[in-house]
């Protein structure tokens, strides 16, 4: 009876929706859920504030609470929120094509590639009338490509090149893609294609250059974009000719083009900041201080030339000076190291711990986003200073007030990981690998405790459980260039695997091209295809960027491969000089000259 009871309310509600009275209830729900929406996105509640939007926009024939709506949830990434959101902006007005732009974003996220492309394909099919076609495809790569899911991008654009095989822009954003997801023969098809179809694209150029080194065609890339550059009066294009040069390991050839581009254009910031990287990798530090010291005052570069300049200053033993420089780095990627930077000098070289624990709880109040960061390091310091439980301590009382912040679950997964690494160092395997089951059992599925874990599992000659984990690991996060470079060296290294290792560097050295350990790895597997002419560009490449002796031992052996046995063992000599405890180079030494 109580069902039957709730019969005769419902129809009376329906049909009185139309009365006066009903209609003003209407619009107060609807005021009231949009007045919280704008309280809540005013106290930077995104999910919040979508979901009140949302309310109101079912309630209202008024599609643009919807796309609001839908605009917070894509900003907050609210994918489940942000797709019933844009699907409502789409009953309200279908003929606006941006819900689907929208939506097809939000059905990447899901993994809903045949939806996400239906979605894509009506954005651009509505801008067929308009004849905005090139355009409509550019904002839909341009999407794509800011999607962690680079293969998913990949399978959209496949379908609008299969659907307007002759639009350059389609061609163009497809090898974008492809680039970044590790497929270079398909990058290297449709950046050709492009240029084909828009011989005057200088992007397109630019982008089929770039593919062509990465994929280790170096000598055709650089010849490439020389032409380009001798054809165009682009500032744009010299920057990026004199960047391939650079990544190239062409350093005078580099050198030579910056130079004229600072003739041309005096003081020019970003030509001033690759003379000061390429002064750096020739440890030409006097040079490299006077570069950054000049755009240090350029707001984009600020916190990344104190950086360098306290780097600079620490290797010359000034340690009041790289204090100085160091605590201005209060954003960017580097402001992180340059905390710790700063804490080891206090620390070491000015025997001040406190002054040490004390300036990395500051930095970490003044700038809350780093306040986990700054937890993790005042946590690092502390197990330095043999002070491991006191650390742990640490954050127990963090999780204690705060138990689901992820951020402080995270920072306590790193410092299991940071005692597992020292126990490793003392060469106490067993203690290492009981510190990270600690930690995973503590904190399930944290992926730096999994990674380590590979890691040490390698150590300890369990290769394939390190494989094991790290095909997990690449299994759930298919676009993370470090498991995906770390599974493909030990395939290539351990297991003879090498085709399938070539696949994983591929895709992660596309991610993060300019990467040493990733061109090494990826001139280490074409060492083992036995291709040794194009396993040298990479190698000399990434030993130039970064002089390690893991690389130079890499070198040495494919000198050696390639006949040059000269310049192998002066090679080999050199590094030993430079690195005399490394197992890599001796291990090359004693199988070289037995």
């Amino acid at each position: 009876m109580k069902n039957a009871w709730h019969i005769p309310l419902i129809v009376c509600l329906a049909g009185c929706a139309g009365t006066p009275v009903e209609a003003q209830r209407s619009r107060i729900e609807v005021d009231t859920s949009a007045l919280r929406g704008e309280i809540a996105l005013a106290a930077d509640r995104l999910e919040e504030a979508a979901r009140h939007f949302l309310d109101a926009a079912r309630l209202a024939e008024d599609p643009s609470l919807a796309e609001r709506a839908t605009r917070i949830a894509y900003d907050s990434g609210q994918q489940d929120l942000g797709l019933e959101a844009a699907r409502r902006w789409l009953e309200l007005a279908p003929q606006d094509p941006r819900g689907h732009w929208f939506a097809g974003i939000f059905e990447v996220r899901f993994g809903r590639i045949a939806d996400a492309t239906g979605h894509f394909t009506a954005f651009v099919r509505a801008a067929e009338s308009r004849g905005g076609i090139a355009g409509a495809i550019g904002l839909v790569a341009d999407a794509l490509a800011a999607e962690p899911d680079a293969a998913a991008g990949v399978a959209v654009m496949q379908s609008l090149v299969a659907e307007y095989p002759t639009s350059p822009e389609a061609r163009y954003g497809l090898a974008r893609l492809a680039l970044r997801a590790g497929d270079f023969e398909l990058a290297l098809d449709n950046a050709h294609e492009a240029v084909d179809r828009r011989p005057d694209w200088r992007d397109a150029q630019l982008l089929y250059a770039r593919t062509l080194l990465v994929a280790g065609r170096t000598d055709e890339s650089l010849a490439l974009v020389a032409r380009v550059a001798e054809e165009s009066d682009d500032l744009e294009v010299d920057l990026q000719h004199a960047e391939l040069l650079l990544s190239a390991g062409r350093m005078e050839e580099a050198r030579e083009r910056l130079t004229a581009i600072l003739d041309e254009h005096p003081g020019l910031p970003e030509a001033t900041r690759a003379l000061a990287f390429l002064a750096m990798a020739q440890e030409d530090l006097a040079e490299a201080e006077q570069l950054f010291e000049q755009i240090r005052y350029e707001p984009r570069f600020r916190d990344e030339a104190y950086y360098y300049l306290g780097r600079i200053a620490e290797s010359q033993n000034e340690a009041l000076k790289a204090t100085r420089s160091y605590a201005r780095v209060t954003d960017g990627t580097h402001a992180v190291e340059s905390q710790l930077r700063l804490a080891g000098i206090l620390l070491r070289q000015m025997n001040d711990p406190d002054g040490a624990l004390r300036h990395l709880e500051e930095f970490g109040k003044a700038n809350p986003r780093f306040r986990s960061d700054m937890l993790i390091a005042r946590g690092q310091l502390l197990v330095q200073m043999e002070r491991a439980s006191e650390a742990m301590r640490l954050f127990d009382e963090a999780l204690a007030e705060n138990p689901d912040d992820p951020a402080l679950h995270d920072a306590q997964a790193q410092l299991y990981v940071l005692m597992s690494n020292q126990a490793s160092s003392r060469g106490d395997l067993d203690e290492a690998e009981r510190l990270l089951n600690e930690g995973l059992k503590r904190h399930p599925g944290n992926l730096s405790l999994r990674y380590s874990q590979a890691l040490l599992l390698q150590e300890k000659g369990e290769m394939r459980r390190s494989v094991r984990v790290l095909e997990a690991l690449v299994a759930e996060h298919p676009d993370n260039p470090v498991f995906l470079n770390a599974l493909g060296y030990l395939l290539t290294d351990q297991f003879d695997r090498h085709a399938e290792a070539r696949e994983y560097i591929q895709k992660a050295l596309a991610m993060d091209p300019d990467n040493a350990a990733i061109i090494d790895s990826m001139g280490w597997v074409l060492f083992k295809l036995g291709d040794y002419e194009s396993a040298f560009d990479y190698l000399d490449r990434a030993y130039r960027l970064e002089p390690d002796p893991e690389i130079a031992a890499h070198l040495v052996d494919v000198h050696w491969a390639l006949g040059q046995r000269e310049k192998a063992l002066e090679l080999l000599d050199a590094a030993l000089e430079k690195n005399p405890d490394s197992r890599h180079l001796h291990e090359v030494d004693r199988r070289l000259r037995r």
